[in-house]
């Protein structure tokens, strides 16, 4: 996705609020850990949505107001303790979705973007947004949107959960609800983040090399009440000259909440710089590639 020039611009957005990075947000390099920057533009949306829906559309027990759909661009690392402006914009209003744009910035530079479209969840399938919550929208919208057109292919979702190189099993915790009792939007970011880091053993042998994430594209299928055991699994997708795409899926119970398309790029630790996947790098990444051309074939034969 080719990010617009507008969506740098703090001042081109409609909404706008401040969060104070918190310690324990931090990961092992750092830096604040790519979840957490999620959960900013997560926190950027629920105010928005709160400025334009109401108090009364915060908390649901039937029909859900959830991403069906979030591509966050990850520009710089985000840093504790310096404030970061939340920024979020409305762009496009559909009869079954609507979607928001937001951009974090911290000490005057836009450190990340995210498009997320959002849908109506009602007991077991997507259906049509409430009508009031349809009109609201409309009579938000800006007059001048900012259309973002040229979304990237979806994460996979042709491939059998149990084709996947990597795979494992996440106990589930009180903590992976939110306050619809669903497993939540982060719950299901840090389910994919956990599976990255069952694959990127091969790379983390070398302590001369480091990995950031540039991007990481979440499809979101189905939302799923109470907690639960979830099965995660990824694998290698494409590898290009200094970053490599993982692809993976969450389920429970063999079914699949979310697929994930998560861009990484290496770097070197020295320079902090993005850095050649080499020879020896490549072939130790090989066995961990999806095979996506046997899994179009196996679905072409059911």
């Amino acid at each position: 996705m080719k990010l617009q020039s507008w969506q740098s611009d703090p001042e081109r957005y409609d909404f706008r609020h401040t969060l104070v990075p918190q310690y324990s947000h931090m990961d092992t390099i750092r830096h604040v850990n790519n979840v957490a920057v999620h959960g900013m533009h997560l926190e950027a949306r629920v105010r928005h949505q709160l400025a334009v829906l109401g108090q009364e559309s915060l908390f649901s027990d039937d029909v859900l107001l959830r991403p069906q759909r979030t591509v966050t661009h990850f520009l710089r690392e985000t840093h504790f303790p310096h404030d970061v402006l939340c920024t979020a914009r409305l762009i496009a209003v559909e009869r079954e979705r609507y979607h928001v744009a937001t951009a974090l910035f911290q000490q005057g530079e836009c450190v990340g973007v995210q498009q997320a479209w959002t849908g109506a969840w009602e007991h077991d399938g997507w259906t049509a947004l409430p009508p009031a919550t349809y009109d609201a929208l409309v009579a938000a919208l800006s007059d001048t949107p900012a259309p973002i057109d040229d979304w990237p292919e979806k994460p996979l979702t042709q491939v059998d959960m149990s084709d996947y190189p990597v795979a494992a099993e996440i106990s589930g915790r009180y903590a992976d609800l939110d306050p619809d009792v669903v497993i939540g939007e982060l719950a299901i970011s840090r389910f994919a983040e956990q599976s990255r880091a069952g694959t990127l053993k091969p790379i983390r042998n070398d302590p001369a090399l480091g990995l950031l994430v540039a991007s990481v594209d979440l499809s979101y299928h189905r939302w799923r009440r109470g907690a639960a055991a979830a099965q995660v699994t990824c694998g290698v997708e494409r590898i290009g000259n200094s970053s490599f795409a993982l692809a993976g899926a969450v389920a429970v119970d063999s079914v699949r909440l979310a697929s994930a398309r998560s861009t990484m790029v290496l770097i070197d630790h020295a320079q902090r710089r993005p850095t050649p996947i080499d020879a020896p790098l490549r072939r130790a990444m090989e066995p961990l590639s999806i095979d996506t051309h046997a899994a179009q074939a196996r679905m072409g034969e059911s």
